[in-house]
């Protein structure tokens, strides 16, 4: 009982190492996904500018 006794604090500190890396890969996915997502929509925004411009080229030919 007193080996596993002399363990605890160092399985502990092991635990508490994975839940923290865990978290912080975590909360770095999150903010990786908002970036991600901010640049599609970033590009979709552009896509529809873009065909918005063509569009009024086009009428301003056709007048």
């Amino acid at each position: 009982m007193e080996k596993i006794a002399e363990y605890l604090p160092a399985v502990f500190g092991v635990l508490v190492l994975l839940v923290i890396w865990f978290v912080i890969r975590r909360i770095l996915g999150a903010v990786s996904d908002k970036i991600n997502n901010a640049e599609t929509y970033k590009e979709d925004t552009l896509r529809v500018l873009e065909e918005i411009r063509d569009e009024l080229k086009e009428l301003n030919r056709n007048k």
